[in-house]
């Protein structure tokens, strides 16, 4: 059997980090995302180029992307991916992320019990959303053993938005469990539902939009309801990833795939069968997203894609520092609340010191 066809061997690892909704408002590093001054709006990770050009090859250089990605291929096995930082739909007008002092806490995170205050898409989010690049091996074979995913960017999708591993917050628990909503009226008098984590299983870090599970907003882009999942992105190895329906438009169950949440089978891009990873409908589990690689990645592309995850530390100075040189962005715009409370994001050192640092 080819190495594209195989199942991948051997249980996979797990690693279980925080990533946290970060409102970095400065630009990402020399390589992907946070904790620098520097100005630049783009940034990147890479593969070797190595293998021989397979199935996966041809499917890929095939590959439509929306608007906000851009697809070159630098040589036979590569590809480089650039996003604008910005998905291709259009994200909630607002929010949950975790709360300071100061901050009206409007809602909690159902497991984790993290207080969470509103925040505007249009006035903070999205002036945060950086580019980045990644350069992926697009001739992936399977590993002898899987290597765990981390914090950060695992794959990318075609919407422009990174793909990430299933935790939130805290070391253990997955971020669509540990899910909050709340419903209010705002300033225009429209009624609005900010969420942690929206209902495309979505939200920011501060420099990337990423999803930590199954994300409608994508799939509903190349799927009908009932059919088979399409492919809708690739992982950092190379393997593509999908939706969470078969060939027969049949839901995927998670004891059908392995430790990576990879399976062998016919889609529509691979009708003979081939390895990819899926996104399991309704999954509330650590296996809502992709756990593990099966095929080979380095040290350095991994290390690359976790530095689109800011530490809380990290984020706030640089939110302060921001702030200081554009004070037009000290605040969003107040939102009314029910019973006329308003909700007003407090400064930067104040968060801080809720939070201890």
């Amino acid at each position: 059997m080819n190495a594209f066809v195989r199942s991948a061997l051997g249980p996979g690892r797990q690693i279980s980090m925080p990533c946290f909704l970060a409102l970095c408002l400065s630009g990402a590093t020399a390589v992907l995302g946070c904790g620098s001054s520097a100005t630049s709006s783009s940034s990147s990770t890479s593969t070797a180029s190595t293998g021989t050009p397979n199935a996966y090859t041809t499917v890929y250089k095939a590959m439509t992307f929306g608007s906000t990605v851009t697809a070159t291929y630098p040589s036979t096995c590569e590809m480089t991916l650039k996003t604008t930082g910005k998905p291709d739909y259009t994200p909630n007008a607002y929010y949950l992320a975790p709360a300071g002092t100061g901050q009206t806490v409007v809602a909690h995170t159902s497991v984790t019990n993290t207080a969470l205050a509103v925040i505007s898409y249009a006035s903070v989010i999205a002036p945060s959303l950086q580019g980045s690049s990644a350069t992926i091996n697009i001739c992936p074979t399977l590993a002898s053993s899987t290597t765990a995913t981390g914090l950060g960017a695992i794959g990318y999708l075609i919407s422009g938005t990174a793909m990430f591993n299933s935790f939130e917050m805290n070391a253990s628990t997955p971020a669509v469990s540990d899910n909050a909503s709340y419903t209010f009226t705002d300033g225009t008098g429209t009624q609005q539902t900010a969420y942690f984590l929206d209902q495309c299983n979505s939200h920011s870090n501060g420099t990337t939009w990423h999803a930590h599970g199954n994300p409608n907003c994508v799939t509903s882009q190349v799927d009908t309801g009932t059919g088979p999942s399409h492919m809708i992105g690739i992982a950092l190895d190379g393997f593509p990833i999908y939706g969470g329906r078969d060939m027969n438009g049949t839901i995927i169950t998670t004891s059908q795939l392995d430790a990576c949440n990879g399976i062998t089978s016919a889609t529509p891009e691979f009708p003979s069968g081939a390895y990819h990873y899926v996104l399991p409908l309704n999954v509330t589990t650590k296996y809502a997203s992709i756990n593990c690689y099966s095929g080979t990645v380095s040290a350095g592309t991994m290390a690359a894609g976790r530095k689109l995850a800011c530490n809380m530390k990290t984020m706030f100075a640089m939110i302060e520092k921001q702030q200081d040189k554009q004070p037009a962005r000290r605040t969003v715009a107040d939102m009314k609340m029910p019973g006329a409370a308003t909700c007003r994001p407090a400064p930067c050192s104040r968060r801080s010191a809720a939070l201890g640092f």
